[in-house]
């Protein structure tokens, strides 16, 4: 066994009360964090400005990677992030030979904060590589954390420890117990949780040596010594236990208390989000502990501190204020039924009364699965681990229902927590490099070789994706520069205006950022991933496993499949598809006139300034979201949009309990050669772009009763959903021959409430008969 004391020392940090810099909390909902080759992870991205706790309202540039062990990013991509919210996918393929990689999401503004959480989490590729059977040895290592960060001479001392086994396994029991070196028992039965953590007391005399016996999986006991001291000197704690309460207590060694003539001690709360503090006690010699009311500290993560006469910090102590007025997380209401023919589950989604509209995402797993093991719920993600050091092993554990035992248990994890990221934020004021560029879209810089600026002054830059018309000043040395949202594949048509607005083709050079210059070390981020696993994985297999593609996307079956046949398809029964072809853009030049002759009506938007496309509903109109490769459009650029840039259409017209009306469209790639004036602009490519989002489908599972599918399996995903509380949000999803499937969702309101909610659903028992 080895016995691990985490002692940490207090590096002179002088506290700040500046304002806080901008820092960005990510979350990535995946539908799995298990897969096989051949699947691909999906992901829906939320953003979180931490100072508002709002959607980010400024990010546009979402970075993600995934790592090997050693390091290295395997496959890297940019995602364009719209208030707070993007998604993605990565294909595990053949690239995949370890048996574990991290996932990582950050921005690249974050890399110039000492104190900056990206989003970690390991993935597992099942059945990666041969593996042998690993001997056990029954070794176990317990890392031991003091409250305050040492334990205090004469007082006494809460301790929190994490036990794990020689595989990583968190180890459960209550069979450990704290002796002296003659044997006394100071404390016994002391208990560890699902996650391997625990907490234990005593007073501890600096004239004794403590030892912790556990029992082994063999029955055997083992001990070890306590590898620590009593320390002379000052340190905090935190009872967090009471309703209404928070009691702060500073702990003295009998030397401190007698000999602190003339040094001065403070005790004060430290809230992070506001940067300041919000109670400050000025300690004297016979002071106790001091109560302050819930409701009178900031709601979330606050750390306790003892200051001296310099306003350094000598003891901290992070804890989790949670307000009897306020709730941490908010569940989804989820009911279902079966569909006639038994195959396939109805599931609608509504919020709870009284909240307005949230964006989720959903994954749906064989109920047995063992395939999703977040480090962090979107709920952990925000509002915890961005002020800790080490990632959560499983932070959804603590905001699992409503049990006052989780909110102990997340305090004895914070209990263990060191000062590395409350010292960080105190340094952040006068440590932020400013090195790293707040990113704003696709950062270009160009010039106009042959301008005459006696009568050209801006140049039109138009993208292939979004179709506007965007212009640019020309300075004096002929040069320009901006930025736009382009994606992958994309081409950017330049033109010159003269002073009558008339465009000409010019000779041009366009510039992009080099992201292969990235020195930034990512180890520093990738070394929080914590290695404690939540539950053993089934990684031996005996067959290989990869998968093929069955179904593609519905844009690749729109283009590929269909194209031969006609250009017009039928999908549901409300749901029709057309690829726009030489005919129609010979009948219609703009989409305007395009969607008017499906039966879309469109009218101004005089107050975003464009256009907006409605159906008829009785007694009025519905308006009708238009999206582009998934991106919503704004009502400007749908106005000046010529039919020959799109490549395919997706629509419904009619509006449904379950599905509302909707226009998606799919972009031509050689849309600079379609566009009709190819004479007045000059073309450029896209080197590196925003990644473009697909449409789910489901890899070609070969088996849907079989013990792998399962347990590591997937069932659907969904990354768009906007669900209300007025009218439920209605799904249809395959059962894949599941009798009980398990439901996960996240998401994010507008106004920055946070949703979480787990369900198994078990449609073939009676109350859930076919409707």
């Amino acid at each position: 066994m080895t016995l691990f004391f985490a002692a940490f020392g207090q590096e002179a940090t002088t506290i700040g009360v500046e304002e806080e810099p901008l820092l960005e909390n990510i979350h990535l909902h995946l539908n799995k964090t298990a897969f096989f080759k051949g699947e691909r992870l999906w992901f829906k991205a939320y953003i979180q400005d931490q100072n508002k706790r709002m959607p980010s309202s400024t990010t546009t540039n979402l970075h993600v990677s995934i790592f090997s062990k050693d390091g290295k990013a395997l496959v890297k991509k940019m995602f364009f992030v719209n208030n707070g919210i993007t998604y993605g996918d990565f294909k595990i393929d053949s690239t995949f030979v370890e048996d574990s990689y991290t996932l990582m999401a950050w921005t690249n503004y974050m890399k110039n904060f000492e104190v900056a959480t990206p989003f970690l989490q390991k993935i597992k590729i099942i059945g990666s590589a041969k593996q042998t059977a690993a001997k056990v040895k029954n070794e176990m290592t317990i890392l031991v954390h003091p409250e305050g960060q040492q334990i205090v001479a004469d007082t006494y001392n809460s301790v929190g420890l994490i036990v794990y086994n020689e595989a990583l396994k968190p180890v459960k029991t209550d069979m450990i117990h704290l002796v002296t070196e003659d044997g006394t028992q100071i404390q016994s039965n002391i208990q560890t949780n699902d996650l391997g953590q625990g907490r234990f007391g005593f007073f501890a005399d600096p004239s004794e040596s403590y030892f912790l016996k556990i029992k082994d999986t063999n029955g055997f006991w083992i001990t070890k010594e306590l590898e620590n001291t009593a320390q002379q000197g000052i340190g905090i704690s935190v009872d967090n236990k009471a309703k209404d309460v928070v009691v702060l207590n500073p702990k003295w060694s009998n030397s401190t208390l007698n000999s602190r003539e003339g040094t001065r001690f403070s005790m004060a709360i430290f809230n992070h989000i506001s940067d300041s503090f919000v109670h400050r006690h000025q300690l004297g010699k016979d002071n106790g502990p001091i109560s302050v009311n819930r409701n009178l500290i900031p709601n979330g993560i606050n750390t306790a501190v003892i200051l001296n006469e310099e306003m350094r910090p000598v003891s901290q102590r992070i804890f989790f204020n949670k307000q009897t007025s306020v709730k941490k997380v908010h569940s989804v209401n989820v009911s279902y039924c079966l569909t006639k023919n038994q195959d396939s589950l109805q599931i609608d989604l509504i919020l709870p009364e009284g909240k307005t509209t949230a964006n989720l995402s959903m994954s749906l797993l064989p109920a047995e699965s063992s395939a999703y093991f977040p480090s962090n719920s979107i709920a952990s993600s925000f509002l915890v681990q961005p002020y800790l050091e080490q990632q959560f092993i499983d932070g959804s554990y603590f905001f699992e229902g409503t049990k006052r035992s989780r909110d102990f248990q997340m305090d004895t994890r914070l209990l263990m927590e060191g000062p590395e990221k409350f010292n960080g934020y105190f340094k952040e004021v006068n440590s932020q490099s400013n090195m790293y560029e707040f990113e704003k879209n696709i950062a270009f810089n160009g010039k106009v070789l042959d301008a005459d600026l006696k009568n050209e002054k801006q140049v039109s830059l138009i993208s292939q994706t979004f179709g506007t018309i965007n212009l640019f000043d020309l300075e004096s040395d002929k040069h320009f520069e901006g930025s736009l949202p382009l994606f992958e594949g994309d081409s950017v048509l330049i033109s010159v205006l003269d002073h009558k607005g008339k465009l000409r083709k010019p000779k041009a050079e366009l510039y992009f950022n080099n992201y292969d210059g990235d020195t930034f070390d990512y180890a520093k981020w990738l070394r929080n991933t914590n290695q404690v696993e939540p539950e053993a994985m089934l990684l031996k297999t005996d067959e290989d496993l990869n998968l093929t593609d069955r179904t593609i996307s519905l844009d690749e079956v729109v283009v590929s499949e269909r194209a031969k046949e006609t250009t017009k398809f039928q999908i549901t029964t409300e749901i029709e598809g057309r690829i726009i072809d030489k005919t129609a853009l010979n009948q219609h030049t703009s989409f305007i006139s395009y969607i008017r002759k499906l039966g879309f009506q469109v009218r101004a938007n005089y107050e975003e300034g464009g256009i907006g496309v409605y159906v008829f509903n009785s007694p009025r109109v519905a308006r009708v979201p238009v999206l582009i490769e998934g991106v919503p459009a704004n009502p400007g650029e749908l106005m000046s949009m010529p039919l020959s840039s799109i490549k395919s259409m997706v629509y419904n017209k009619y509006v449904m309990p379950h599905q509302g009306p909707f226009i998606s469209l799919s972009l031509r790639y050689d849309y600079d050669e379609l566009y009709g004036r190819k004479g007045s602009f000059t073309s450029f490519p896209i080197p590196i772009g925003f990644s473009r989002t697909q449409t789910y489908f489901t890899p070609n599972y070969p088996d849907y009763s079989s013990f792998l599918y399962k347990k590591y399996g997937a069932i659907w995903w969904e990354s768009e959903l906007e669900v209300n509380s007025e009218v439920p949000y209605s799904i249809t999803v395959p059962l894949n021959e599941q009798q009980k499937v398990k439901v996960i969702i996240e998401g994010m309101s507008p106004n920055g409430l946070l949703y979480h909610t787990e369900q198994i659903c078990s449609p073939f028992e009676s109350e859930y008969s076919a409707k």
